[in-house]
């Protein structure tokens, strides 16, 4: 895979937003014809197409999902030009891999399942998801409004996965296409395994940071890719419980005492720590990137506290196992938080990002530096409730020094 960071992208932003709206134009047409579907701007972020669609009033979202690439991949060449683009789309859309397509078959999964609960399915067509909007706010939200309540509201997300991560989940998903694409691991090697990873890094933050700022980012995730890398032995292998794989406080929303989920990404792993690795890391950076001191604190100390009571809570009696699970969770962490701060550096300059993810490229110094620190905690010999309590005294001082 050849994939750019700087300079002119290979696959020029324009076409390829338009193009996407073409396609949901086309679809929302053959679903609802004659019933002029409107279609609102852009949702910001870098995986996939998605804006809002209303039909007849009614107010739904379409997702379009390019090769199963992100859109940032897509616009920096690692699927070729745009021609090369245009050649693979016939194919793909028609395969039945088709990304969006598992999307709608683990939602229809989720809803006969019943919990948790998830957004409601409003069509699919030539590629195009359709799912009805969701009321409330999402879990970041609430977790940027009243940090202090951060244990109780991670707590509620992983209990409305019990369902999921037991023999239901499991029984699906050995009949169903997981959405590996989504996986933290597999994301990772894809970008940090191989001859064009080191170019790759040494391009991170091309016109979004500058100077030595960049520079110092680049040492400090190169230093924590080469320690992660080695520390992929601590990943144990799939096949035994399904996960909800793209589990972050944004897909997660909240009104009144009911959740919603959306945007499941089901895939296979050995327990349910990728779904707690990455739900818990987004959290922290929504902590991070928080303009107050004490909400930073309030919501780290929301997460040590669930990430403890869940360490207890598993494998009981066998301590061994439980700290192989609690060391697991960790990387697989620092794998998420490397991925998508990767991601957000590397995205080109006329790509609209959300509120978080400009955050991230605001705090990516100091993100870097927590990441580099834990990982040397990571390849070191502590172990269990040690090493989470070592952990976290890094990544609090570590944002204070930084801060």
């Amino acid at each position: 895979m050849t994939l750019t960071t700087s300079g002119e992208t290979a696959v020029p932003a324009p076409v390829l937003f338009e193009a996407s709206r073409r396609a949901i134009a086309q679809a929302a047409e053959d679903l609802w014809p004659g019933r002029g579907a409107v279609l609102g701007p852009q949702c910001p972020g870098v995986t996939s197409y998605v804006c809002q669609v209303l039909v007849e009033g009614q107010e739904l979202y379409a997702k379009y999902s390019w090769l199963s690439s992100s859109l940032v991949s897509i616009l920096r060449g690692a699927r070729g030009a745009w021609a090369d683009v245009q050649e693979a789309l016939e194919p793909y859309v028609k395969s039945v891999d088709l990304v969006t397509r598992r999307e709608l078959q683990h939602l229809e999964f989720l809803q006969q399942l019943g919990r948790p609960r998830v957004c409601e399915t409003a069509g699919f067509r030539r590629g195009v998801l359709f799912t009805r909007a969701v009321a409330g706010s999402t879990v970041a939200e609430e977790l940027a409004v009243r940090p202090w309540d951060t244990a109780p509201l991670l707590d509620s997300v992983l209990l409305s996965l019990r369902e999921l991560h037991g023999e239901q989940g499991a029984r699906y998903l050995r009949q169903a296409w997981p959405i590996n694409e989504r996986s933290v691991v597999d994301v990772f090697s894809r970008k940090f395994r191989g001859p064009a990873a080191v170019r790759y890094i040494a391009r991170l933050g091309r016109g979004r940071l500058v100077g030595d700022e960049r520079l110092a980012v680049v040492d400090l995730l190169g230093n924590a890719v080469r320690r992660l890398l080695r520390l992929t032995s601590a990943i144990r292998p799939r096949q035994r419980t399904a996960v909800f794989g793209d589990l972050k406080p944004e897909h997660v929303y909240l009104s009144g005492h009911r959740l919603t989920f959306i945007d499941p990404a089901l895939q296979w792993a050995a327990g349910p720590e990728p779904d707690v690795a990455k739900l818990f890391g987004r959290a922290l950076l929504l902590g991070f990137c928080h303009h107050e001191l004490r909400a930073e604190r309030q919501i780290t100390e929301g997460v040590v506290s669930v990430l403890s009571q869940h360490s207890q809570s598993v494998s009981r009696g066998d301590r061994t196992d439980r700290a192989a699970r609690l060391r697991e969770v960790m990387v697989l962490w620092l794998m998420d938080t490397v991925n998508i701060l990767s991601t957000c550096l590397s995205a080109p300059a006329d790509l609209p990002l959300t509120s978080n993810q400009l955050a991230l490229v605001a705090e990516a110094h100091r993100i870097a530096a927590v990441v580099e620190r834990v990982s040397g905690l990571l390849v070191g010999s502590a172990s269990g409730l040690s090493l989470l309590d070592a952990v976290f005294h890094e990544v609090e001082h570590s944002a204070l020094d930084l801060r």
